[in-house]
Parts: C-alpha cells; structure tokens; sequence
C-alpha cells in the first residue's frame, strides 16, 4: 500500500520531524479495542460503526488550544455541510492515557452550544495507552510528549471512515471547506447520502489525497469535450450553409 506523508504544525508547539500523519487510505481501523465513553461506559470501537460514515478526532482534551480549535473546525464544517446529523458520528478519541471519561464528559459540555445548532452525535472516548497507539498507528496519526512543556505534540486534521471501518479520506489543518467534507462523507457511504445533485458533483470531481480536496478536474474535461463538440457542430453547419449557397 503507497504511503503518503504529510507534515501539519501544532499551534503552540513547533513540532518534531516525527509527528505527521502518514496515510494509510483503505486501513481498516482497530474495530476491537475497548474505549471509555464519556458515560463512563467501556465501548468496542467497532460499536460506533456499522451505520454511516465516521469522523474521527484524534487529540487530547487539556490541549491548552489547538485541539479546542481543531473540534471547533470540525463541528463547524460539518453544520455548514448541511447533512442530516444521523447520517454519520463524531468520535474524538484521547492520545493521552492518563485523561478520565470524567475530563471527556466536562470537555463535552464545552462543545454543547455547537453541538444545539447541528444535533451531531459526538462521542468522546478515553483509553489505556497500548488501545490508544495501536488505533494511532493504524490511523498513521504519529505524535510525542514533551516533557519540557507537558504537552503532545501532534498533527492536526481528522479522518473519515466508512461503516465498516476503512480509512477514505484525511483531512489536514484546523478549518475546513465546508463541501470537501460533504463530498467526503457521501463518498464515504458509497453515495446511500446525499441529494442526486451530490452525486453528480461527486462523479465530476476527483479527490486528491495529498490536499484532501475535491477538485473538478473531470468537470473541466467534460467541458473541454463539451466545446470540442460545439465547434464541429459549428464548422459542419458553416460548411452546410456555404454548400446550400452554391
């Protein structure tokens, strides 16, 4: 499988070389590793799958800003793309072994004023460290702590999987276009969302991996095949006419 490595800067913190995404499309996530939700309950990822598409968030919750920031992002796109709120989930899972579904319920709450406007179904979960970096590492999501600043360092972005599991698409940074991650998530329930105007932009655009961006690079041919035609057309009625003439 082709690995693509792209670096992303933390906010407050310059990262180390080593903490990047590195991406793993079509990797199935680790479906039987146990979380906590933020209930307190202990969760088989796998729970969370088997509906629609899943976004997920990798993070911790004492993040002095550029996690905040990131689910912010997130949340943010996902009301302005405009799909019904059962159609998918929100995961945000914990890098940090030592955090408590008690510091997940709090950190929740925090997000309740975004989470009135959408009614998107957010799930933060807490784990021991070896359910934790064995979901990173199939997620290709690499991070350290540092003992300086008693913090992690990591990249910032989310992922979105499909029902059963399979990474389809990375998204990099902290916002997010709005429609990039609408296209994501019907693609990544195999067009079962979405109106028939979704799915003709989605078969007229082509997703770029490295970018996490639908560009219409199929359209621009449909429409470079359109005005070939349309010249032909043009020529075969010009010379029709100047033949009729003669």
């Amino acid at each position: 499988m082709q690995e693509q490595v792209v670096c992303a800067q933390a906010l407050a913190v310059r990262p180390p070389e080593q903490t990047q995404y590195v991406k793993r499309l079509n990797t199935t996530l680790p479906l039987s590793s146990t979380f906590i939700d933020d209930n307190g309950h202990p969760m088989r990822l796998g729970a969370y799958f088997g509906g629609g598409p899943v976004v997920l968030v990798l993070g911790y919750f004492h993040c002095p800003n550029l996690c905040s920031t990131l689910m912010d992002g997130v949340l943010e796109s996902l009301a302005a793309a405009d799909l019904p709120s059962h159609d998918y989930r929100v995961l945000g899972v914990s890098i940090d072994p030592s955090e408590t579904p008690e510091l997940a319920a709090r950190k929740k709450n925090s997000y309740a004023p975004l989470l009135a406007n959408t009614g998107v179904q957010l799930t933060l979960l807490t784990g021991a460290r070896r359910q934790v970096e064995t979901l990173a590492s199939s997620i290709g999501f690499e991070y350290v702590y540092d003992p300086q600043s008693q913090q992690y360092v990591h990249p910032a972005g989310f992922i979105v999987a499909t029902h059963d599991g399979r990474i389809s698409h990375y998204f990099m940074g902290v916002r997010f276009d709005p429609r990039d991650v609408r296209l994501a998530l019907i693609d990544a329930s195999s067009g079962s969302i979405g109106s028939p105007v979704d799915q003709l932009v989605l078969l007229c655009s082509h997703y770029d991996p490295v970018t996490g961006r639908y560009s219409a690079q199929v359209m621009a041919g449909v429409r470079a095949g359109s005005l070939t035609v349309l010249a032909a057309l043009l020529i075969w009625l010009w010379r029709a006419s100047r033949r009729g003439a003669t």
